[in-house]
């Protein structure tokens, strides 16, 4: 790798359903670390389980986001930004978070309720995949997310390689920059999502950036970061989003 940017894009606050901390807290911990950057991506969630764009508070979580970066001013780069499920099923309240000028949207399948009945376990998670493959084909947002998470959940869960090389072929091709997202590695042997192995694919078939992403929901989930950074597959260019603009280099106060 050429840079070492040290950036954790995907951080969620007690402004998601499933989080409690504080983005003062983020920040402290982040300074803390060392780390150049965190965006805070809540959830927005549009399905049968929830409705968080309904009930979110954009106008109170950007005004304490201000009030924190301002506090934090040349400890730690702050960003902001949204986690949106399924946005190619929701392209209106996608647009409507495009208009809000977010640093970056990461789009993530949460919501396999069109899988429910779908009893064999192999074909769950191929159905799922496919999920993935659609979303990255046909929606707007700049970062993949957990593209195979189900290997977080189920123990027995085997990966189709090939199916997932091809979703990230096709983040290629639409410029979308896939996570690897550390959140699996809380189970013991579990290795990263997608694998160290599908990133040098990516790599291999022309993509350059990724991010190193915690999907943090309580404070101590900011430190897996180190963990994987240093073992990238050679030719993985660490990146950042400002103003939903890739960067390699965080930019001046002035360039902001």
């Amino acid at each position: 790798m050429t840079k070492q940017l040290k950036c954790d894009l995907h951080v969620h606050t007690n402004y998601s359903f499933d989080s409690n901390v504080t983005m003062e807290q983020y920040a402290r911990r982040a300074a803390e670390l060392g780390l150049d950057a965190i965006c805070f991506t809540d959830h927005i969630d549009i399905n049968s389980h929830r409705n968080t764009f309904a009930t979110f508070r954009f106008d109170e979580r950007l005004r304490e986001f201000e009030r924190v970066k301002k506090q934090f001013e040349g400890q730690v780069t702050l960003l902001l930004g949204f986690e949106m499920g399924e946005p190619h099923l929701h392209p209106k309240e996608t647009a409507f978070l495009r208009s809000l000028k977010p640093d970056l949207i990461i789009g993530s399948v949460h919501d396999a309720t069109a899988l429910d009945g779908i009893a064999d376990r192999r074909a769950y998670e191929r159905a799922y995949d496919r999920l993935v493959r659609q979303m990255t084909e046909d929606g707007d947002f700049d970062v993949l997310g957990h593209a195979d998470v189900l290997r977080k959940w189920h123990d027995d869960y085997v990966e189709d390689f090939e199916f997932l090389c091809g979703t990230l072929s096709q983040c290629v091709k639409r410029g979308i920059v896939p996570e690897v997202n550390t959140s699996s590695m809380r189970k013991k042997g579990v290795p990263t999502m997608p694998s160290a192995e599908a990133v040098a694919h990516y790599v291999s078939c022309g993509g350059r950036y990724v991010c190193v992403n915690s999907d943090a929901h309580v404070l101590s989930q900011l430190d897996e970061f180190p963990l994987v950074r240093g073992s990238l597959p050679e030719g993985a260019e660490l990146c950042c989003f400002v103003g939903g603009r890739l960067c390699v280099e965080l930019p001046t106060k002035s360039e902001a």
